[in-house]
């Protein structure tokens, strides 16, 4: 862990024990999670903004996935943000190890659950290190968080409880849904195509890395952005009309 460098992997810096506390020590990261940011209003995130930070994350697991490095536990709450808003994934090695303690595994509760893949989900004996593949379903989950901007499986109206049960136990096949006016299309089928119920048919980082800095992505992100703002600024003339109109009834109704 000590041996991974890389601008988007939030560096291993050593241990801190204390009787029967553990922990990781990392590098401190000013922003928060990703978590953090997609749930604080106070922060514009437009379509360029948000490919960013998705760049930045493809680009911390290529390179972990390079160095023959599953994740394991990637999800939104295990990503930084650092005061240039440049993202970091941690947590990286946690679990394996665990897995070299032969600590007891633990049942986290179902919505901590959300970023985990089906076969993970149905195998109670799978690794706790993860998969490559599993990890490329992870990162499926956290672009529906930051398309949206709103937690996972947010729009079906369903308990974590549920949600879960219906992951595990397919068809129907439960996934998020994203509409088209939330995302450009070619960013939903990339979404699609990394939260396959097959996990062979989930791409590859590197993959994954070349659609997204593909020009036809990067462009229909631009006017993806584009078309919002003009839906933004023709709702506001449409308003301003109105409430013009209503001024000139006002002063009409006065002046008969």
């Amino acid at each position: 862990m000590k041996d991974l460098r890389n601008e988007n992997v939030n560096p291993f810096l050593g241990f801190f024990t204390d009787c029967e506390m553990f922990a990781i020590v990392t590098e401190h990261c000013s922003r928060g999670s990703l978590h953090d940011l997609l749930r604080n209003e106070d922060v514009k995130l437009d379509w360029m903004f948000k490919s960013s930070l998705l760049l930045d994350l493809i680009k911390g697991m290529k390179y972990l996935h390079h160095r023959e490095f599953p994740h394991g536990r990637l999800k939104s709450h295990n990503c930084v943000v650092d005061g240039r808003f440049v993202l970091k994934i941690t947590d990286y090695g946690y679990s394996e190890i665990l897995e070299t303690q032969k600590a007891p595994k633990e049942t986290p509760p179902p919505e901590d659950l959300f970023w985990t893949a089906p076969e993970l989900l149905r195998d109670p004996e799978s690794p706790r290190k993860g998969t490559y593949k599993a990890d490329v379903y992870s990162f499926a989950i956290i672009l529906q968080e930051v398309v949206v901007r709103g937690t996972p499986y947010c729009m079906l109206g369903l308990s974590p409880e549920e949600i879960i049960r219906k992951v595990k136990k397919p068809p129907p096949m439960c996934r998020p849904t994203v509409a088209p006016d939330q995302a450009p299309l070619e960013c939903i089928q990339l979404m699609k195509q990394c939260w396959s119920e097959q996990p062979d048919r989930r791409p590859p980082f590197d993959q994954i890395f070349d659609q997204v800095s593909n020009k036809n992505i990067s462009d229909a992100l631009k006017k993806h952005t584009g078309l919002l703002e003009s839906l933004i600024l023709q709702s506001l003339c449409q308003n301003h009309r109105r409430s013009n109109q209503g001024k000139n009834l006002i002063v009409l109704y006065h002046s008969f």
